[in-house]
């Protein structure tokens, strides 16, 4: 694994700290302290994740599209636009879905340079991580969506929409407070509420970011590449 030197930074304060504590610790010091393995799943998330498969009827639906396996997919940003990202089937290498500018899909017409769309109905008002898109499927199982962010809220909270506007999911960070851990947390709620379905979970170097359900299962796993990590450092 790569370990950029800050990473090292803060896990080496926390060691610090752990050792000088006099206050109790949390369950993650506790284990950080007692668990070696854990050490590396805290910093650069856990290489081999034994995902539980999920029940039909669980979780979130939206597509209705279901496989009998592990499937992967992956992301790759555009070389023409800084905005559009494609979302590959790593078996079959074809194009599943296409992340873009609000209301430009690249596959419909060629503007990497941004100059059409640029109208007050595609700008976004406010929206603390103001990562409005449009995910267009090239797939026919799966449906369009739609990401915009509230627009004022503390966690940065977005809305995952169908085309139609209607809401499917929201996602927000989680307060270290609640989550009582140094890694970032995020919440998946359903629809416009607060009922939380899913948690994600990243490590400290922010490589991995674990999906699990309400009973701690690991749903799914995102996971930089060794190269993505290099040209992001």
């Amino acid at each position: 694994f790569v370990f950029s030197i800050n990473c090292i930074y803060r896990i080496a304060i926390i060691i610090i700290i752990m050792a000088k504590a006099t206050v109790p610790m949390t369950a993650e010091m506790q284990q950080l302290a007692n668990d070696p393995n854990f050490i590396v799943e805290f910093a650069v998330g856990d290489p081999v994740p034994e995902l539980v498969p999920q029940d039909r009827k669980s979780g979130i639906k939206f597509s209705g599209v279901y496989f009998e396996k592990t499937k992967r997919y992956i992301m790759k940003r555009a070389r023409m636009s800084k905005e559009d990202v494609r979302i590959f089937d790593y078996e079959t290498g074809h194009v599943v879905m296409v992340s873009h500018h609000p209301g430009k899909d690249p596959y419909a017409e060629f503007d990497p340079l941004g100059l059409n769309d640029s109208g007050d109905q595609h700008k976004v008002q406010g929206g603390e991580w103001e990562s409005a898109c449009d995910v267009t499927s090239r797939d026919h199982r799966m449906q369009n969506f739609k990401i915009r962010p509230k627009h004022m809220s503390r966690h940065g909270r977005q809305y995952i929409r169908r085309p139609n506007d209607e809401t499917l999911m929201n996602v927000a960070k989680m307060g270290k407070l609640e989550t009582q851990s140094m890694r970032p947390h995020f919440e998946v709620c359903n629809e416009q509420s607060d009922d939380r379905v899913y948690t994600i979970i990243a490590d400290m170097m922010e490589r991995t970011f674990t999906i699990k359900n309400e009973q701690g299962d690991d749903v799914a796993q995102v996971a930089k590449t060794g190269k993505a990590i290099i040209q992001t450092a």
